[in-house]
């Protein structure tokens, strides 16, 4: 058999198979941490963060608020009382996940809380969280 035929085949089934690893090189890679961390080679994936997802508080965040903002004149008291509970409550958790200061909790109802709940969410806008559905 003619060496320079097995050197040119060998030349390029090894460019084919680097070129196959580049294309599934994130799913390779993954495939060696997780096979690292089952032999403790390399260091243990770190913890969850506490708490859901900041996708879905996003979501939460927008959904509420804007069922308080659609809220009709005829809405009765206590149940918009529960919805804006629940947006405080909501937007606590973002202040948290994202690390960001609020007073939402310790400031008592009225204005006040008005004005605080609307530094939060525009802390968050800043943070990169949409509040608001457009």
């Amino acid at each position: 058999m003619d060496v320079d035929l097995v050197v040119k085949v060998s030349v390029i089934a090894a460019v084919l198979v680097v070129w196959w690893v580049l294309a599934d090189l994130r799913r390779y890679r993954d495939l060696a941490v997780r096979a690292g961390r089952a032999l403790h080679v390399a260091e243990p994936s770190p913890p969850p963060p506490p708490g859901p997802p900041i996708e879905e508080v996003a979501a939460d965040i927008r959904r509420i608020g804007g069922q308080i903002r659609q809220a009709s004149p005829g809405m009765p008291v206590a149940r918009m009382r529960g919805w804006v509970a629940a947006y405080d409550d909501v937007l606590v958790v973002a202040c948290e996940a994202l690390a960001l200061e609020h007073r939402l909790r310790s400031t008592p109802e009225g204005a006040g809380r008005d004005l605080e709940r609307e530094r939060v969410e525009r802390l968050i806008e800043r943070a990169g969280l949409r509040v608001r559905a457009w």
